[in-house]
């Protein structure tokens, strides 16, 4: 066969915080990579990508959502995509359902009772981690509609084998659906993170608009990978 007519899927240009990362850690090469709120594949389909020894974990509550997901995924098997919402609980919880693949999130109260919501899985990650005999974790991606302080709640007990943290932030009070920046940085700093970059800023106009920083993904890095002496 010639092989000019063999369908090739076009690379994906690698992330831009990835691009960060490698050039102050040129040998960066993580073992196991979470894509926590991993909806259809986009995130994680790109992590393969640019390092494709790495195992990686995604995970998607909302069944429906969950079986694109694995489709998507089926012809990459460094991809192990679960059924599962990681969370600050072990057990289930409600799932408000979005008209859209991606904004479904958790939510408080009964899935019965709620019409526009689903009874989903959830775990937390400490205890996924020791289920699955993961003992470190080179990238955790959260993106979960505003639970993502709960997910990272999860995760208490492990953070010093956790290289970097990218969640998704408020960064003014105009935005409710997002956990603000300062909860996070608050949060990170005491078990030992320090801000990385802040990526995908996105302004808030919305109602004619307003000259604020509505949202953000910022990254964190692992203070054990930061050589702060001589700063002051």
């Amino acid at each position: 066969m010639n092989s000019a007519t063999i369908e090739q899927k076009p690379p994906v240009k690698e992330a831009l915080v990835f691009r960060h990362i490698r050039k102050f850690f040129p040998n960066y090469s993580p073992d196991v990579m979470f894509d926590v709120g991993a909806n259809i594949g986009q995130s994680c389909l790109s992590y393969a990508q640019s390092f494709p020894e790495a195992s990686i974990y995604a995970f998607e509550p909302v069944p429906a959502t969950f079986d694109l997901l694995r489709t998507a995924v089926a012809d990459t098997p460094s991809i192990r995509p679960w059924n599962l919402g990681l969370s600050n609980k072990t057990g289930t919880a409600a799932m408000e359902l979005s008209r859209a693949s991606v904004g479904s999130k958790i939510v408080a109260g009964d899935a019965a009772k709620n019409p526009a919501a689903v009874q989903v899985q959830t775990m937390r990650g400490v205890e996924f981690c020791r289920e699955q005999g993961i003992e470190r974790i080179g990238f955790l991606k959260i993106d979960t509609e505003g639970h993502d302080l709960n997910v990272l709640r999860g995760f208490v007990g492990m953070f010093d084998a956790i290289q970097f943290i990218q969640v998704e932030a408020a960064m003014c009070r105009y935005n409710p659906k997002h956990v603000l920046f300062r909860d996070f940085d608050e949060f990170l700093s005491a078990h030992g993170f320090h801000l990385f970059y802040l990526y995908e800023q996105t302004f808030e106009f919305q109602k004619g608009g307003r000259a604020a920083l509505r949202r953000a993904d910022p990254v964190f890095i692992n203070s054990t990978m930061v050589n702060l002496e001589g700063l002051k």
